[in-house]
């Protein structure tokens, strides 16, 4: 009879905590469909990151290799910060990047919060229509960056945007401060928000990026990253998307082959 009993109150505690994780994965969707992002990624846990990331590390502009989160990367207090492979005498280097492996885009809406770290004078970037992960965003295959810079000035950097596009510093930018980004493509139109307030709109080359990763990226700072949104806009677009023509598409992993 106490067999039996133990094993009646197991079931029903497991029902129970089945019940549970139903119900928070009900409210997560929910959650999700209600903001209007296909994917939300908190950045706060580490499996959940692996699952949908993966790891480069460019010590200098074109030395690009596979890495590891725990190489450069540190999951704490619901974000994902940079730690490891600094150089605060140096300038450009040491770039850890991690790429987000769900889908490939064209046109797509953006969002994630970003906090510069005072280590060195660099950036987090976020790196838009890349045809090769893990490449940094000024090299070919690399789309092109989108950053604040430490005095606040928002800026495109890459083959997409023709080399470095300079805008007027935003209001109330400070480093070690968290700050939304919220950035749109549109065609060659690339819209940037920061924390609300539109600070650029550029127009974009069209005719050989048109379709490809989306990375967040560590230029040499120790800055931080949480809060990552994401949503395809090629649903809502007129007409066919132009063809991908860059020559490199294929290197890496094949768009068509990355899910």
């Amino acid at each position: 009879m106490k067999k039996k009993f133990t094993l009646t109150a197991f079931l029903l505690a497991l029902v129970i905590c089945l019940s549970c994780v139903s119900a928070v994965a009900f409210a997560q969707t929910q959650e999700s469909a209600k903001s209007g992002y296909d994917k939300e990624i908190s950045l706060g846990e580490r499996a959940e990151i692996e699952e949908n990331f993966d790891f480069h590390f460019v010590s200098t502009q074109n030395a690009r290799r596979t890495d590891k989160l725990d190489y450069t990367w540190q999951v704490r207090d619901g974000a994902i910060w940079r730690v490891g492979n600094l150089d605060s005498e140096s300038d450009t280097v040491n770039i850890a990047i991690m790429t987000y492996t769900g889908d490939v885009f064209d046109d797509f809406e953006l969002s994630v919060d970003i906090k510069a770290g005072n280590l060195t004078s660099f950036w987090p970037v976020i790196g838009i229509r890349q045809q090769i992960p893990g490449k940094y965003y000024t090299t070919s295959g690399g789309g092109t960056g989108v950053f604040m810079q430490q005095n606040g000035k928002i800026t495109l950097w890459g083959p997409l945007s023709n080399g470095i596009v300079e805008k007027d510093a935003v209001k109330n930018w400070l480093p070690m401060m968290w700050h939304n980004m919220r950035i749109t493509a549109r065609g060659t139109l690339v819209s940037v928000w920061v924390d609300d307030a539109l600070v650029l709109e550029q127009t974009l080359n069209s005719t050989d990026y048109v379709k490809g990763y989306v990375s967040l990226q560590s230029v040499n700072n120790d800055c931080a990253f949480r809060n990552f949104k994401i949503k395809s806009l090629s649903k809502q677009q007129v007409g066919a998307n132009e063809e991908n023509k860059y020559s490199g598409a294929h290197d890496g992993t094949p768009l068509e082959e990355l899910i």
